[in-house]
């Protein structure tokens, strides 16, 4: 009852007409597919000089593998740059989010280096394969699937991202409800102008900037915070 509650009123908030179509979808998956191919073989060199500086620093495989979902739920082996010690466990949150820490202790001596962005290039391949795309939701863990809401399976309607809106506008701080509703509105609102600015905005949050991400969508995150708390106030009563 208390779903159907929550369902109802998402039928009251804001929703943009312009939904994307999908030949938008294809055509963005294609574009970005060719430009993931060309950004993989220019960047060889580099994941070259990379792997060696991973696996010469500290004991371990170069890659970290995790299962996360992908569209429609389905799900992939997310690669990245390993910048963990290994055998360590994430810190998770109270909400199931997994936390970011500052000077996180279980970094590798390259870690902090490999969290300016440097970690996720492997992710390339997984855009190439086609599990991926270069903007659009972060892929969560396959644990969150069952805490999802209706609204919040949205997210799963589209292929998971290298980055996305709820990353550049300082979603790692945020609770996993506001990061889910920035999905939402990314997968309902989304166009090519907006993707572009995710992709410049990508840099500054590499470098710890995100509130040039957050005034640049400032209107979108005040939006998005008043639907999650009135969702919030919905399903809890």
């Amino acid at each position: 009852m208390r779903w159907l509650e929550a369902d109802f009123l998402t039928a009251f908030i804001e929703r943009v007409d312009r939904a994307p179509t999908q030949r938008f979808w294809k055509l963005k998956y294609a574009v970005e597919r060719v430009i993931a191919t060309v950004a993989f073989l220019a960047s060889l060199p580099l994941f070259i000089l990379l792997a060696i500086a991973i696996k010469a620093s500290s004991a371990g495989p170069i890659l970290y593998v995790s299962e996360r979902l992908g569209r429609n739920g389905r799900t992939f082996r997310l690669l990245k740059f390993r910048s963990m010690k290994v055998g360590v466990e994430a810190i998770l949150g109270p909400d199931g989010k997994v936390l970011t820490i500052v000077d996180d202790p279980r970094a590798t001596p390259i870690g902090r280096f490999l969290r300016l962005g440097f970690d996720e290039l492997p992710q390339l391949i997984n855009v190439i394969r086609g599990e991926m795309c270069l903007v659009g939701p972060r892929p969560d863990v396959t644990t969150e699937l069952e805490r999802y809401t209706p609204r919040q399976r949205e997210r799963l309607e589209v292929l998971p991202g290298i980055t996305g809106l709820a990353a550049v506008v300082g979603g790692r701080f945020m609770c996993n409800a506001d990061n889910y509703e920035l999905d939402v509105v990314y997968v309902r609102e989304s166009s090519f102008f907006t993707d572009c600015k995710i992709l410049l905005l990508t840099v500054p949050y590499s470098l710890g900037w995100e509130k040039i991400g957050a005034w640049v969508f400032q209107d979108i995150l005040q939006r998005v915070k008043e639907n999650t708390r009135a969702l919030g106030n919905a399903i809890s009563t």
